[in-house]
């Protein structure tokens, strides 16, 4: 709060320093001004969802939102050198997958993992692991990571 400070002595003589004087009381609001309401104001009408000069047959135009991933994720099928070794002696390549630590994640997962399977009947699967990690973004939560070796 306030202190009590003797009187400070000015560098000039004779001249005292100016204390402003503290208001008593809150400071003073104005009041708002009224404002006179019309009887009809077109920009409370509610907004329809169907633009009503359209809807008689035109078509809507294409959406310009992209999906940055596909059904495959970020994987692209590349033409790779080495063939899948059908012969059960060891693992050649590896494909990923990942989904959230809940039922709908594991329903998602078996999934793509099946219908990646099906896409590649040439491929015989050496072993897989599985990993459970924090997926970093919007949103932090547990995931499970399958390696699939083939």
């Amino acid at each position: 709060m306030s202190e009590l400070r003797p009187p400070q002595q000015s560098i000039m003589p004779g001249i005292r320093p100016v204390v402003p004087a503290v208001p008593a009381g809150p400071p003073k609001i104005a009041p708002i001004p009224n404002q006179a309401v019309k009887a009809h104001d077109p920009n409370t009408d509610p907004i329809s969802l169907v633009d009503e000069g359209k809807a008689g047959g035109a078509a809507a135009p294409p959406s310009k939102i992209k999906a940055i991933s596909g059904s495959g994720g970020m994987h692209t099928h590349a033409a790779y050198k080495r063939p899948p070794d059908v012969t059960g002696h060891g693992a050649v390549r590896v494909r990923s997958f990942h989904g959230r630590l809940s039922e709908e994640g594991m329903a998602f997962l078996d999934d793509k993992v099946n219908e990646w399977l099906d896409s590649h009947p040439e491929i015989e699967i050496k072993f897989a692991t599985t990993t459970i990690g924090q997926f970093e973004g919007k949103i932090r939560e547990l995931a499970l990571i399958i390696n699939v070796w083939y």
